[in-house]
């Protein structure tokens, strides 16, 4: 365990889209950290390898098999938290589905799809964690939003939507838990080469009839930095806004972008 952020050594902290990408990065931020980590996913064989990792590194945690966007799925997973880890100190809202449509070609069955996950499941989520963290003395949450909130991007209508709700969840959360010492912020992460990030650039590369590299390379040097982040990179954020650091920290969104959305 680093000695940053001991704070957070014997925390527990559930995360959501845990088998990959920034979800799998962020378990292992904390996990090195000392804390005790309720692993989420769906997909049972990318659960299995992020739970092997962190078995091997000699971390204690758990795993969850589970759709969040089903019924009373939200309650279960914070109740199978509690009573297998003892309690819950931090839930990230990182799992989520991405969309790419135009916005007169987007059906009712994708936008119910994608805010059935990116909201509906993440409210609930933060619901749950907040009554328990509530009882127990406080806690973090982090929601993991998106630079798309604040951009004109034509063809990703429902996901970006559902990313501002995300924000205004975040805020109103913020308002209303204070008082319980929880604090409630989102952070909004840049490109990063994950699965989902791949899966939409290659629909967009298709609808747009270029190949996938230089498409990926357009979205590369419209960044400031000029250079795309890491889910490691985002996960240290995450875990500072967990830390006792940041305690005085709520209701706000940190952007790790590069400078994608320049505000």
């Amino acid at each position: 365990m680093t000695s940053e952020y001991s704070s957070l050594k014997g925390k527990t902290v559930l995360v959501t889209g845990a088998g990959q990408g920034l979800g799998r990065a962020t378990s292992l931020a904390f996990a090195r950290r000392g804390a005790k980590i309720a692993l989420v996913d769906m997909n049972e064989v990318s659960l299995s390898d992020t739970l092997k990792e962190l078995q091997d590194n000699g971390s204690e945690c758990i795993s969850i098999i589970s759709d969040i966007a089903s019924s009373g799925a939200p309650h279960h997973i914070v109740q199978q938290v509690v009573t297998q880890l003892g309690t819950l100190d931090v839930l990230v809202n990182n799992a989520a589905v991405s969309s790419v449509e135009s916005l007169l070609d987007v059906t009712e069955k994708e936008w119910d799809k994608v805010f059935a996950v990116n909201v509906k499941a993440l409210f609930f989520l933060l619901q749950a964690a907040a009554k328990v963290m509530k009882d127990s003395g406080g806690g973090r949450i982090i929601n993991v939003s998106s630079p798309a909130t604040r951009m004109t991007l034509t063809n990703y209508t429902s996901y970006a939507t559902s990313k501002a709700a995300v924000d205004y969840i975040t805020r109103t959360a913020a308002a209303a838990l204070g008082v319980y010492g929880i604090t409630v912020n989102a952070i909004a992460p840049g490109r990063m080469d994950t699965p989902m990030q791949r899966a939409t650039e290659e629909a967009n590369a298709a609808a747009a009839g270029v190949d996938l590299q230089t498409h990926m390379h357009s979205r590369t040097v419209d960044i400031p930095l000029r250079r795309r982040t890491t889910p490691e990179e985002v996960a240290e954020g995450i875990v500072w806004l967990a830390s006792q650091t940041a305690s005085y920290v709520t209701a706000n969104r940190l952007n790790i972008s590069g400078g994608l959305e320049l505000d």
